[in-house]
């Protein structure tokens, strides 16, 4: 007795010239991946809180590198040159959690203007912090307003929202109002 075929030869040059073209239509009717939408203020602005939410309690550096750009530009007044990248990047954090202890950010005031997918934001940053430089019995305390332009773009291969450059822009000596120079 011979065992009984399941797909007649017709069936298997028939089933590939009705089914891909039948995968072809479906396929054309499935919109393409959704474009995230455009940037806008609450999506900068959450952006904006996570960096200083990150810095102040000084999470570690591979928290902090989603959030910035492959080729961010930073400027800050404890570099002479701006530096760029997040290679830099990293050297620089790692100072400043050599450096800083005790820091407080505190967002005095923020505006924001949106384009597409890019965005500029003015911030003022109240900024405390302490300082203990080795061999110094202690350790100083400081405060500043610190005026700062923040620039962010939509990453095009991930679609998150990075920050392409940050500078501080101004610097100026302020008084204390959390504490830390207590």
């Amino acid at each position: 007795m011979k065992p009984t075929q399941k797909n007649p030869p017709a069936a298997k040059y028939l089933l590939p010239r009705i089914l891909l073209p039948a995968a072809l239509l479906l396929a054309a009717a499935i919109p393409a991946a959704a474009q995230p939408p455009p940037l806008d203020e609450a999506m900068v602005r959450n952006v904006i809180l996570t960096w200083y939410t990150g810095t102040n309690d000084h999470h570690p550096v591979e928290e902090l590198l989603p959030l910035l750009a492959d080729d961010v530009e930073m400027r800050y007044p404890n570099r002479p040159e701006p530096f760029t990248g997040k290679d830099a990047f990293k050297e620089w954090y790692a100072d400043v959690l050599k450096t800083y202890f005790d820091e407080t950010h505190h967002i005095e005031a923020c505006q924001i203007k949106v384009d597409g997918n890019t965005a500029t934001a003015a911030v003022i940053v109240r900024w405390e912090r302490r300082t203990w430089e080795t061999g110094t019995a202690k350790s100083k305390y400081a405060a500043s307003l610190s005026y700062q332009t923040i620039v962010f773009a939509r990453d095009p291969a991930t679609g998150r929202i990075t920050i392409k450059k940050k500078s501080v822009d101004k610097f100026e000596p302020t008084a204390p109002i959390f504490g830390v120079g207590n």
